[in-house]
């Protein structure tokens, strides 16, 4: 019984919900009627009750432009910015038809803020990394050389419109960067060879200026700006085999002591953004090129000393250059308001 009544309500319900809109389909068509019949002071009080109830947003949307021209028309400036601000604030994507429109409502139009004041949202995407070696520092006779590997990284976005198609964007988020070190030591009758990584987490502040390209519907963009970075922790993970003999088992250290806490670089980026529903995808290629090394000379053999004598390894002093590709998702934050009075 008691599922029949809740059933019971719930038709109700969508019945009275469907006569009210249609209902209101109705109100719209008459207020449309009135209005091309030029019986302006009647318009507000036809739509009054399904504004606040019972239009569809679409109908809601062509209600207030409907107010808006009237209240133009009948020279109420305070009421015809109130409508147009409604009109935003029901549809932020809302357009102008210049081939159509009264140039009165053009005109009031462009007297408001109807562009995002900001866009957030994040990105994630891997990167490769590589140390660029500033001064190489040998824990034995043999050959040593750095290689990138790949890591992730993620980040929250945010967009703020500077002036055209300038926009500020920083970001902050978290970024892996590893890389590979081998070490050959060649002897007369034996041969070592040492493999590592080392893996660093940093948390990732980059801070860039946009220029997007107008006029193209992929919405392409290039930009320019710099990264600092705090270190979370840094290990170094590796094994070493010698011709002939048993394999060294593999072994992680920490490095983060020998690690600068904090390090810069400059940035360049080229991508796009693609429109989709209230915001847009962005896939983003970018250069990071590291201005500090990340460790000193005098932190060089402060490692573990197996590292030097059981591995093969020195800390070279190094900085860290990444190319990273991304892909994420902003979504467009509006604030519609009154830009200028009337004259």
């Amino acid at each position: 019984m008691r599922k029949f009544l809740l059933l019971l309500s719930v038709c109700c319900l969508l019945a009275c919900t469907v006569r009210a809109q249609s209902t209101c389909t109705q109100t719209l068509r008459t207020a449309r009627a009135t209005y091309d019949q030029g019986r302006l002071h009647e318009l507000p009080s036809i739509l009054e009750g399904c504004i606040r109830n019972g239009f569809t947003e679409q109908e809601k949307v062509e209600a207030y432009k409907l107010l808006t021209l009237t209240y133009i028309y009948l020279e109420e400036p305070t009421k015809a910015d109130e409508a147009m601000l409604n009109l935003l604030r029901t549809d932020h994507y809302f357009e102008i038809n210049p081939s159509v429109d009264p140039a009165e409502f053009i005109a009031l139009y462009k007297t408001f803020r109807t562009k995002p004041v900001y866009k957030i949202g994040g990105k994630v995407g891997a990167n490769a990394s590589s140390p660029n070696v500033v001064e190489a520092v040998e824990a034995n006779s043999g050959t040593s050389k750095y290689g990138y590997k790949i890591g992730v990284q993620f980040h929250v976005d945010i967009e703020l419109p500077i002036k055209g198609n300038w926009v500020l964007n920083p970001e902050l988020g978290i970024a892996q960067r590893t890389f590979s070190y081998t070490n050959k030591v060649n002897f007369t009758d034996t041969a070592f060879t040492t493999k590592a990584s080392e893996k660093q987490t940093w948390v990732s502040l980059p801070i860039s200026i946009q220029y997007q390209i107008p006029n193209l519907k992929f919405h392409p963009f290039v930009a320019i700006g710099v990264e600092g970075d705090y270190l979370l922790n840094a290990a170094f993970t590796g094994s070493r085999t010698r011709k002939g003999y048993q394999f060294i088992e593999e072994k992680s250290f920490d490095l983060k002591p020998q690690r600068q806490k904090f390090n810069l670089g400059i940035l360049a980026s080229a991508g796009a953004h693609f429109k989709l529903g209230g915001g847009f995808l962005i896939a983003e290629v970018r250069y990071l090129y590291g201005l500090k090394a990340v460790n000193s000379k005098s932190s060089a053999f402060n490692t573990d000393s197996n590292l030097a004598f059981q591995y093969g390894y020195a800390d070279s002093i190094f900085k860290i250059n990444s190319l990273s590709v991304t892909a994420g998702y902003v979504y467009n934050i509006f604030n519609p308001k009154k830009l200028n009075k009337r004259k």
